[in-house]
């Protein structure tokens, strides 16, 4: 079993978060689903397939790995729920609800500030004292906002708007005609990592 997870319960929503330790053996042996472990051979990173693997095992875990389908832009779905799914470095997450839903991890990096341009816009909100740190949360609160809907004509700076912070709780709005509304969502960090999701 794995070695560290930790499961947030929400009012809605299961989030599970895993923090991989294991071989790619290891985790290999915990599968059940044989064609998975197929289609693992066709990624060239040793962390790909290792979080690939982890997050199956997640599905197979919660007894849901049947159900998962995609749509036409790629979003995971799932039959009578709602499903995100993040990865980062020796981490995943997976996130089930009763609702549209969106998670993130990030890892804190400079490679951020590089791309600010892409994603923050004038009237998004500084989170934090750090630039880099408020940059990450901005990215990490983008990210799951974009999963909800999985729509590659939303656009990070232009229609994802972070718009006020109270604590932990970040309140944002999706400005895309199609998918208009607020969105609240909670942060916290996990390790070296962001952490951040839709409630």
């Amino acid at each position: 079993m794995p070695k560290y997870r930790e499961i947030f319960i929400k009012k809605d929503a299961r989030i599970i978060i895993w923090k991989i330790t294991e071989t790619e053996d290891e985790l290999a042996d915990l599968i059940k689903t044989t064609a998975f472990l197929e289609e693992v051979k066709s990624r060239k990173s040793l962390t790909s397939r290792k979080q690939f693997l982890a997050t199956r095992i997640i599905l197979e875990q919660e007894g849901i790995e049947k159900d998962l389908v995609k749509d036409e832009n790629g979003k995971p779905k799932l039959t009578n729920h709602h499903i995100s799914i993040t990865h980062d470095t020796d981490y995943v997450g997976v996130m089930i609800s009763n609702k549209d839903c969106g998670i993130d991890l990030q890892s804190i990096s400079e490679k951020v500030k590089r791309v600010q341009h892409k994603f923050i816009d004038e009237d998004d909100l500084q989170l934090a004292d750090s630039e880099l740190d408020s940059l990450t949360i901005s990215w990490c609160i983008k990210e799951a906002l974009y999963k909800i809907h999985g729509d590659p004509m939303v656009y990070f700076k232009e229609h994802l708007r972070i718009v006020k912070k109270n604590g932990s709780i970040i309140l944002s709005r999706i400005l895309h005609p199609d998918y208009v509304k607020d969105v609240t969502l909670e942060i916290q960090k996990i390790d070296e990592l962001y952490l951040t999701y839709t409630i």
